[in-house]
């Protein structure tokens, strides 16, 4: 263990290793922050940059654009995903689509009469999977 260490700090000693260490008290962290803040990096690749079809970009756009959504990070995820997400959590666009075909099953629209008073079995509608918990 001891000739190892050895082998190592000689190796140091002697300039071999990759980039040289600054002397003790001159290396200034704050200043490395500020250069590169100061745009010293490198551009990005432009062939590193992800494509999507634009059918598919298209697509998020347009519900971006009925909804009132103004901005919206997908990162890189696909558009149709970041469609499904948003679709998710915030409905789907239904201005067009009348009110009887927008009401799931098992539910009822205000102000009709139920089907199910107090004499109906609660294992009929358990068997039709008609009653809703959540």
């Amino acid at each position: 263990m001891a000739s190892v260490l050895a082998q190592r700090i000689a190796a140091r000693n002697s300039g071999q290793s990759d980039a040289p260490l600054p002397a003790p008290g001159t290396f200034d962290p704050y200043e490395a922050l500020i250069r590169k803040k100061q745009g010293e990096t490198q551009p990005p690749d432009p062939s590193t940059i992800q494509k999507w079809p634009d059918e598919d970009v298209n697509k998020l756009q347009t519900y971006c654009q009925k909804m009132g959504i103004i901005g919206f990070n997908s990162g890189k995820m696909n558009p149709i995903a970041a469609l499904a997400l948003l679709k998710q959590q915030l409905g789907d666009d239904f201005s067009n689509t009348p009110l009887e075909d927008r009401i799931p099953e098992g539910y009822e629209k205000i102000g009709t009469k139920s089907g199910y008073g107090p004499n109906y079995p609660y294992g009929e509608a358990m068997k039709k999977k008609q009653i809703l918990h959540g």
